[in-house]
């Protein structure tokens, strides 16, 4: 999916890719200071990525408008993000309230919140051992 981007009838540029999960356009900002921003969520395999193409500023009685095209010539995003959660490193600071072990020492270590308990995998595996023989 591509499509171009035109204020009061001027291209701005073509946006897209072949493999379009979501397109963004959107109009912010206060007058004196208003942009129209272009962007989408593209797979590439089996990753996704935050295409960000557009941040260009507009007036407050600016025509934008948004139309479909065959061209498939997207100039390069400006900015380029791999989208999914990073895996967190452990702590040498967070450790069982329990057991004590840090959790660098422990498998996993469950927690809610900061300054709530927290308890180790083997921890919550020797729970379930005492309740099975109190059962």
């Amino acid at each position: 999916m591509y499509y171009k981007i035109l204020i009061h009838g001027k291209e701005v540029g073509v946006f897209g890719h072949e493999d379009i999960c979501n397109i963004y356009l959107s109009v912010g900002g206060e007058p004196g200071e208003m942009y129209v921003f272009a962007s989408a969520v593209c797979r590439e395999g089996e990753k996704k990525f935050h295409y960000d193409w557009l941040q260009e500023e507009i007036g407050i009685a600016d025509r934008v408008e948004i139309v479909p095209t065959d061209e498939t010539n997207a100039r390069e995003p400006r900015k380029k993000f791999l989208m999914g959660r990073p895996k967190r490193a452990p702590s040498e600071g967070k450790v069982c309230d329990f057991c004590q072990r840090k959790e660098t020492e422990a498998e996993q270590l469950i927690y809610v919140a900061e300054h709530r308990p927290s308890i180790c995998s083997d921890c919550v595996a020797l729970c379930n051992e005492i309740l099975k023989k109190k059962v």
